[in-house]
């Protein structure tokens, strides 16, 4: 792993921008509502599993392997 779940927090809105997987893992995140350029809500962080996002009015478990294939940059809407 890359470390970039350990830059996500509970609260924070996660913006995809891409997927590093095959056709098949792509559809599984288009079944989810996720698409590129989609906000994502983290609702829960499992220190060694998976992790809770919402997706629109939807919430989805997303095991630590998928969140690897999933190309995203954190948001914050603290402004400070």
């Amino acid at each position: 792993m890359d470390g970039k779940e350990n830059k996500m927090k509970i609260g924070d809105k996660i913006k995809v921008i891409g997927f590093n997987c095959g056709r098949q893992c792509t559809e599984r995140f288009q079944c989810m509502g996720i698409f590129n350029d989609v906000i994502l809500e983290v609702i829960s962080i499992q220190p060694f599993g998976p992790v809770v996002v919402k997706v629109k009015e939807s919430e989805y478990t997303i095991g630590r392997g998928m969140l690897e294939k999933l190309k995203y940059e954190v948001i914050n809407d603290n402004s400070s």
